[in-house]
């Protein structure tokens, strides 16, 4: 029997997903996607085209799997130890907004522009545009942007995680197998490749307290648009509930969801009392009497008796000793019957490792090590986190609901 020929396998796949795709375009009138200035920032797929969207995932995964087959393992195994500098340098010197998408530019208007010699600036720019796709030289020595770097020159939020993932992400990545050697099996989160890379015996989060226009930055990076409720609205029994605390729920904009959606329930915002202060100041007046904050810290014992205690993307923020510590800070408030929501990613299983999702919560995973020494579980090890915290807590699953990223993880105090 013939051995099935794995890349003309991968090949013909791509071409059957690509005309789903396409058709999809050309049935809507939809551009083609391009990379050209006025082209369109996102795919226009909409979230009922499920098809379409598997489609394009399996396009992407079976290229990168093409790629890896057609590079060999001898040139996989080389790293591009230059990939973000020219990145970095242009948004440094500000060279993406240096003139307007639309026109042209020189590298020496550039140089002018950034103070910089004509010379490094052709080599940051020609280097950004053979490995990004930043800005375009169709014709010699003139420069024009590219999709991307005119989304960068109009769009701060876009600019600035670029900025926060460079400045501070890629350089606590390069120390993580320094800090795991100096501090083998830490959970402490100032035993970081973040700490080391600060040269610091701080953990993150003080490191930014220190650090108010980083810390801006950093805010600035999560405040942006986000499926918050993602799934959560839908998919639990709120109108069962009467009291539910939303922890570490920043500006509430979670509990403010379930308020405006189920008038029999009341809600708690909890977080430090800056972030509630603030939060309050943006809660509409027709929900005064249903939603209120609370400063609190969740590593004290809680204070609140409620229905539902909700965690939204707190956990993989802390290693499992802290974890616990939060589950059991809990207790003192528990009544039987009382509800723990964990609503946040599990890492997939070997059978999904390969798709796109997967490979985003494996990406997370390693950037909580890198930064906190915090992680993403897997699905067994949920369980196993209720149990250690207490054994009265009865784990009852969790569920993913379609199109959501996050899973809904759920306990039970039994008292």
């Amino acid at each position: 029997m013939a051995h099935t020929n794995r890349i003309v396998e991968l090949s013909s796949l791509i071409a059957q997903q690509t005309t789903i795709i396409n058709d999809f375009f050309e049935e809507n009138q939809l551009p083609t996607p391009s990379l050209d200035l006025d082209a369109l920032q996102f795919l226009p797929i909409p979230n009922e085209a499920t098809h379409v969207k598997a489609a394009r995932a399996r396009v992407i995964e079976a290229c990168s799997e093409l790629k890896a087959l057609l590079t060999g393992p001898r040139e996989l195994l080389r790293f591009n130890w230059t990939a973000y500098v020219s990145v970095k340098a242009i948004l440094r010197f500000n060279l993406d907004k240096s003139f307007a998408a639309g026109e042209t530019t020189s590298f020496e208007t550039m140089s002018k522009f950034s103070n910089l010699d004509v010379k490094i600036v052709r080599r940051i720019i020609r280097h950004a545009i053979i490995n990004h796709r930043f800005f375009q030289e169709n014709v010699p020595g003139v420069i024009s942007h590219s999709t991307l770097t005119a989304v960068l020159s109009r769009d701060e939020m876009a600019r600035n995680s670029l900025i926060v993932e460079l400045n501070e992400f890629w350089p606590a990545g390069v120390k993580m197998a320094d800090a795991i050697e100096k501090w083998p099996n830490s959970e402490e989160n100032n035993e970081t490749g973040f700490s080391l890379a600060n040269n610091s015996n701080k953990g993150m989060f003080d490191i930014f307290a220190d650090n108010p226009d980083r810390a801006d930055r950093f805010g600035r990076y999560f405040s942006k648009p986000d499926s918050t409720a993602d799934g959560i609205l839908e998919n639990y029994p709120w109108t069962e509930k009467v009291t539910m605390v939303d922890v570490g729920g920043s500006h509430g904009s979670v509990a403010i969801s379930i308020a405006e959606r189920f008038p029999n329930i009341k809600c708690i915002v909890q977080d430090l009392p800056d972030t509630v202060t603030e939060g309050a100041s943006y809660l509409p007046k027709h929900l005064r009497n249903r939603v209120t904050f609370m400063a609190h810290d969740f590593f004290k014992p809680q204070p609140v008796s409620a229905d539902v205690y909700y965690f939204r993307s707190i956990f993989h923020n802390w290693a499992d000793k802290y974890c616990i510590k939060i589950l059991q800070n809990l207790v003192p408030a528990l009544r039987p019957g009382a509800k723990v929501i964990i609503h946040e990613r599990i890492l997939p299983g070997l059978e999904k490792l390969t798709t796109p999702d997967a490979m985003r919560a494996i990406n997370l995973d390693v950037g909580m090590q890198q930064l906190l020494n915090a992680q993403q579980r897997e699905m067994h090890e949920w369980p196993e986190l209720f149990q250690r915290a207490d054994s009265r807590f009865r784990y009852l699953g969790a569920h993913q609901p379609e199109g959501a990223i996050r899973w809904i993880i759920e306990a039970e105090w039994q008292g």
